[in-house]
């Protein structure tokens, strides 16, 4: 068992509109375990994607109550650095998943997603 995981926001959403999702359910055990972090990419793509207030409401509520993690300076860098060096493998990623990618890393926590970009990036990944 995981001490905190950062979950992706794909994971996010299955939790808040999927009545029987996977990953949905993934984090509500891991919020009820206290195991939930997020980081500023994953809250901005979900106020990004709120639809209407309830919504908003859920996501204020759960941001002020789980920890944030903070992005250093040094993680943009090795944000920018993995994704060059995929680029010129041949691999483009959204910017987005390299931030969360390195986040986890610096933090020494892993992910849970579905999200297939990740397994290009040197993340460990919660399986379930």
């Amino acid at each position: 068992m995981y001490n905190k995981i950062l979950f992706d926001t794909c994971a996010w959403v299955d939790f808040l509109r999927l009545k029987d999702g996977v990953l949905g359910d993934y984090v509500s055990l891991a919020i009820e375990r206290d195991q939930v972090v997020l980081c500023g990419v994953v809250i901005a793509e979900l106020l990004q994607g709120a639809k209407g207030e309830k919504e908003q409401r859920q996501l204020e509520f759960l941001f002020t109550n789980i920890e944030i993690l903070p992005i250093e300076e040094s993680t943009w860098f090795a944000a920018g650095k993995a994704l060059q060096k995929l680029r010129s493998n041949g691999i483009t990623l959204p910017l987005s998943d390299a931030v969360i990618a390195m986040v986890a890393i610096t933090h020494n926590v892993p992910v849970l997603t579905i999200d297939k970009h990740f397994k290009h990036l040197s993340v460990e990944l919660v399986g379930f």
